[in-house]
């Protein structure tokens, strides 16, 4: 479908080691999570696809969309990372309800993927393996139609004291999700899945995996690509943040959680005034269903 080839971003340290020299003449840029919590601009400012977990949708999508308002980035589509039917799974029915314009990422892209689906669903069903947002963001670049994709910042998460190409423990984020610490740290992720996933779609859709970055563990798997000849008129400069930059997710106003329902776990730890609201508002309409 694509002339243009895809450039897919993990949050890795190599994502800061990028051998620009390597990237193609046109392409589109894959970010995903807290990719916003960068310092610098390592792949400019335009996304074409950014990618969020429903587990933190109502923050990430408000941090999104504040992001493109700003204009500290252009985010074109944004999609949620989702490997299962919605009408199997509860959790998600209505999403499409308050958040219209973001993509299903299963419905969409994964599920027209026949062989890398059922390829998913059988490790999961028998061997409990998960694809990583990596890989995940590489199979819906190739169900979009483009055939040759580079990596930056995927690193399998060798380094479990050096996960990021940033600081993660932001004061939001550790509210939001506190468990992030001690899941990195035991290691929740599958390298040799992920590699076996990413080999699955290169043999299957006639594709090709590239690394951008030549001393990251992803290019020992799957090697850069250099040209013939350097073209220094392609150099890209890296520009750096301001300080006003949004480098940590947005909790949303109490409204958001109680019109929609979600992380309301979350809304309760993060503010106790919040909660005791919360509690009014339900003693309330107690009252008035009584009444």
């Amino acid at each position: 479908m694509y002339m243009k080839s895809a450039v897919v971003a993990g949050n890795g340290p190599s994502l800061a080691e990028i051998d620009y020299s390597l990237l193609p003449d046109d392409y589109d840029v894959f970010r995903c999570n807290q990719f916003y919590f960068e310092d610098k601009y390592f792949l400019g400012k335009k996304v074409k696809y950014a990618f969020l977990n429903f587990s933190v949708i109502l923050e990430q999508y408000f941090t999104y969309k504040t992001l493109d308002t700003n204009n500290e980035y252009s985010i074109e589509n944004i999609v949620i990372s989702r490997l299962a039917e919605a009408s199997t799974d509860k959790k998600y029915q209505g999403f499409k309800y308050y958040f219209p314009d973001i993509k299903d990422g299963y419905d969409l892209y994964i599920s027209k993927l026949e062989l890398f689906n059922c390829f998913l669903k059988f490790n999961n069903l028998y061997k409990g393996n998960y694809i990583t947002s990596g890989v995940y963001m590489v199979a819906v670049a190739v169900a979009l139609g483009y055939k040759n994709i580079y990596i930056a910042g995927i690193d399998f998460y060798e380094d479990s004291n050096n996960s990021y190409v940033f600081n993660h423990q932001k004061s939001n984020f550790i509210k939001v999700f506190p468990k992030i610490k001690r899941l990195v740290k035991n290691g929740i992720h599958n390298k040799n899945f992920d590699i076996e996933a990413l080999r699955f779609l290169e043999e299957n859709y006639d594709i090709n995996i590239v690394s951008l970055c030549p001393k990251s563990s992803f290019s020992k798997y799957f090697p850069c690509t250099y040209p013939d000849i350097k073209d220094n008129s392609k150099e890209f400069v890296i520009v750096e943040k301001p300080y006003e930059a949004i480098k940590d997710i947005l909790i949303p106003i109490e409204r958001a959680y109680l019109i929609t329902g979600y992380n309301i776990s979350i809304f309760k730890r993060i503010n106790s005034k919040a909660r005791r609201y919360f509690k009014s508002l339900l003693h309330q309409l107690v009252l008035f269903i009584k009444f």
